[in-house]
């Protein structure tokens, strides 16, 4: 069809490297086969090795609702994203190459490919299967202040993750000794907002963050994150009332889940 556009980009310094040639266009790698590690209805992921080097391919079969007749399906928002957070400096994959095909401005079908990061784990799989390492302090405090202080960027600047939740947040560990260091992935819903759409949408992310909290840090050390996160070292009657709306969203999220539980079993 006349209407239907196609668009590749193999980003720099990748374009000029043999991973330009293994991704030449978007219909070579949906040809590609491999096994897949996560899906959905609108897309799946899998691994692809290159030289050596992991990479990781999020090929989009279709895109649905408003938001992707106006242009802001879910992957043209998570690519635009990603490389968002490199902008802020934030640790997170990097973006090696994006492509669509488009009719007028709602994405039919796409490929998002990262750059794979080694040795890295879901917090949430540290938290179900090393459950210990939240005892040892060193590690703990370094996971709290990066969080603290990533969040705190992505706030100033106006951006709220909308999924922040543990599994959407990776950590590298490359020596038994070094410092973890904290990568951000998966935020196809994330987006700039103004007051008052920021204010609510920073309570859901911090909701987000402390939902499996209070089973492995104390409230010390959740205080500890809000100080840090508010570049604060002591609550304001302000921040008493952002910390009530934080458990406020929790409640409300728990009681929508328990209410869906409930009608399945019906």
């Amino acid at each position: 069809m006349a209407f239907i556009k196609k668009k590749w980009t193999v980003f720099p310094p990748w374009n000029k490297t043999s991973v330009a040639t293994h991704f030449s266009s978007m219909d070579e790698v949906f040809k590609l086969e491999s096994t897949i590690i996560s899906k959905s209805p609108q897309s799946e992921i899998f691994a692809h090795t290159i030289e050596g080097k992991t990479y990781f391919v999020k090929r989009y079969f279709r895109s649905k609702g408003l938001a992707s007749w106006l242009g802001f399906s879910r992957l043209r928002v998570e690519a635009r994203n990603q490389r968002r957070f490199k902008e802020m400096q934030i640790p997170a994959a990097s973006v090696v190459a994006y492509g669509e095909q488009s009719l007028l401005s709602k994405t039919l079908k796409g490929v998002l490919i990262t750059e794979g990061v080694e040795n890295v784990t879901e917090l949430v799989e540290i938290a179900n299967g090393n459950p210990e390492k939240f005892q040892q302090a060193r590690w703990r405090n370094a996971i709290i202040s990066q969080l603290a202080q990533i969040i705190t960027t992505l706030h100033k600047n106006r951006f709220c993750h909308n999924d922040l939740h543990w599994r959407n947040i990776l950590i590298q560990q490359n020596e038994q000794n070094a410092e973890p260091k904290i990568y951000l992935i998966d935020c196809p819903s994330g987006k700039r907002l103004w007051w008052p759409f920021l204010y609510y949408r920073k309570l859901k992310d911090l909701a987000s963050l402390d939902k499996l909290a209070p089973i492995y840090l104390t409230r010390t050390q959740r205080l500890k994150f809000y100080l840090e996160y508010r570049q604060i070292t002591k609550l304001s009657n302000e921040d008493k009332i952002i910390i009530k709306g934080v458990f406020a969203r929790k409640a409300s999220r728990l009681k929508r889940k328990i209410k869906k539980i409930e009608a399945t079993k019906l």
